[in-house]
């Protein structure tokens, strides 16, 4: 129903109720007040179909967005957080545990706010990340203690370095699922590290496709510059945008999962 017709159906409605109180016969009743009671329920009404209205598209049914934020908690961290904030969504952030140790505060205010706390190694290099079978398991071991130590929670949610494909040996894989991690790649790499704010809206808006997809994206001056955009064409274009939970099945290049639902 069009904007106009929604308000001449409440203006419609409002009126009916305001000539049923108009013709009561009790003499107690305080017309002036019955107006005003009228007519402020009538505004109250009209106000919050307008919002109602004014929110945009809604989702379209099934569609999904995470958004992941890699390489924190910095500087950036609160900021994000409240722009997230801002717009009603949460992210799912995965930290470096050194970087975890210097922002502790920023680690907590980013749970506190409904977010999900995932790990994304400690080393953050190849080279020492699969050093042996078990290297990545261990990092994410520490991952772990440390977020433990700062929160009091648990997380099994991680993400590596470069993702798990191509460095990743099935060895690893196998230590780091057999551990109970839940390892999530991504579907859509915004390449913000490398890009100025308005090419990272340009590699949005092109790869943006699909019912479920994964954006990343890290903690950077022109990624912040840009959060709320980007939470906004995500919702113009019918997502809904989740954070990843603890118990969903994780989506990386191992299981072949990504971009579906889970």
């Amino acid at each position: 129903m069009g904007l106009r017709k929604r308000l001449a159906t409440i203006a419609l409605i409002a009126v009916s109720l305001f000539g049923l109180t108009g013709c009561s016969n009790n003499k107690n009743i305080d017309y002036e007040e019955n107006a005003r009671l009228a007519s402020t329920t009538l505004s109250d009404v009209i106000l919050g179909s307008s919002k109602e209205i004014n929110k945009g598209p809604t989702k379209t049914y099934g569609k999904v967005a995470y958004i992941t934020i890699d390489d924190g908690p910095s500087e950036y961290t609160d900021k994000m957080t409240k722009i997230l904030q801002d717009n009603n969504v949460n992210a799912t952030f995965f930290m470096v545990e050194g970087n975890m140790k210097a922002y502790p505060q920023q680690v907590r205010n980013a749970l506190k706010a409904g977010n999900t706390i995932g790990f994304h190694s400690v080393s953050h290099d190849i080279h020492k990340l699969y050093k042996t079978p078990t290297s990545a398991k261990e990092e994410f071991d520490i991952c772990s203690k440390t977020f433990t130590e700062i929160t009091g929670q648990t997380s099994k949610v991680i993400r590596l370095p470069f993702g798990s494909k191509p460095y990743t040996s099935q060895a690893s894989y196998g230590n780091i699922v057999n551990a109970g991690y839940k390892l999530w790649d991504w579907t859509l790499d915004t390449e913000d590290w490398k890009s100025t704010s308005p090419q990272i809206m340009s590699t949005l808006k092109r790869y943006a496709t699909g019912d479920h997809i994964t954006v990343l994206i890290h903690e950077r001056t022109q990624t912040v510059a840009v959060l709320d955009d980007i939470i906004k064409y995500l919702k113009s274009q019918g997502y809904e945008i989740l954070p990843i939970t603890q118990t969903q099945q994780e989506q990386n290049y191992w299981n072949g999962k990504l971009g579906s639902e889970s």
